[in-house]
């Protein structure tokens, strides 16, 4: 019996208030992330090959590379609130410094750090703008009675995102009642999505 309320639960049509949240903050996070990390590994990867004539970038390579595996580390923990499988964790370096280097340039979870942290980026910013999208609409609609009264009295080019009518308002209410849960399940099935590829990359 507890078994089936589990799976019930999981696999309920409309996530809960805590899961949204994590969504919530999984791809309003996924923005801020790519911007960082996409600046990071395509400015450290280009000074390390202008500078490697010089020999300063070959270290400067391998701490790209180390850096690369700790922003994997982060995002596989990040993708753990949206989705239910922990991502595999990557191997420890062991060995000397010297032995640590030559590993990290043949080392899978490096390079696809790399990869991830160049990919964040788009993949990010496309979460991010329709998790706001979404919640701004829903949210907006469901609170307009707060504040639509502060408008300007203009002319009612769409009455109704316009009009400040009892009339109107009672249905930007019921309009932004019905987006939530909507926006609920949309925003659940893109973080889901999202984590879903950070786990096929990353694992």
């Amino acid at each position: 019996m507890t078994t089936f309320a589990a799976a019930e639960s999981r696999f309920a049509p409309l996530p809960g208030v805590a899961q949204t949240g994590k969504d919530f903050l999984y791809l309003m996070l996924g923005l801020p992330l790519g911007i960082a990390t996409f600046t990071f590994v395509v400015t450290a990867l280009s000074l390390s090959v202008a500078l490697a004539i010089t020999l300063v970038g070959i270290p400067l390579f391998v701490l790209t590379l180390l850096a690369s595996r700790w922003i994997a580390k982060l995002e596989r923990a990040r993708a753990s609130l949206v989705i239910d499988d922990p991502i595999k964790a990557d191997q420890p370096l062991n060995g000397s410094t010297l032995e640590r280097a030559k590993a990290l340039v043949r080392d899978r979870a490096a390079w696809t750090g790399v990869a991830w942290s160049a990919l964040l980026l788009p993949i990010g910013t496309f979460g991010f703008t329709v998790a706001i999208s979404l919640w701004s609409t829903a949210l907006g609609f469901v609170t307009s009675p707060l504040w639509y009264w502060a408008m300007p009295d203009d002319d009612e080019t769409i009455p109704l995102l316009d009009s400040t009518s009892v009339g109107y308002t009672l249905l930007r209410v019921l309009i932004g009642l019905a987006l939530l849960p909507t926006t609920m399940v949309a925003c659940r099935a893109l973080a889901a999505g999202i984590g879903k590829s950070a786990r096929a990359i990353l694992s």
